[in-house]
């Protein structure tokens, strides 16, 4: 492969992966993708808060039981 073509070939492929990376963390869904309402993150943070909580319930229905 000769410089030039070996340059040019490295160069889409970086484009490629910022245009994959920056389509990633666009908060609008794709064509055919379910849209989300909420990121992954905060799904995810509502589901550790939520499991929090269960278990301080649960430990207090333990204690009152006692």
């Amino acid at each position: 492969m000769t410089r030039s073509r070996a340059f040019h070939r490295f160069h889409r492929w970086t484009a490629k992966m910022r245009r994959r990376h920056l389509r990633a963390a666009l908060p609008e869904p794709r064509e055919g993708e379910l849209a989300l309402l909420t990121p992954g993150a905060d799904l995810r943070r509502l589901a550790w808060e939520r499991d929090q909580l269960a278990e301080l319930r649960d430990r207090d229905d333990v204690i009152r039981v006692a």
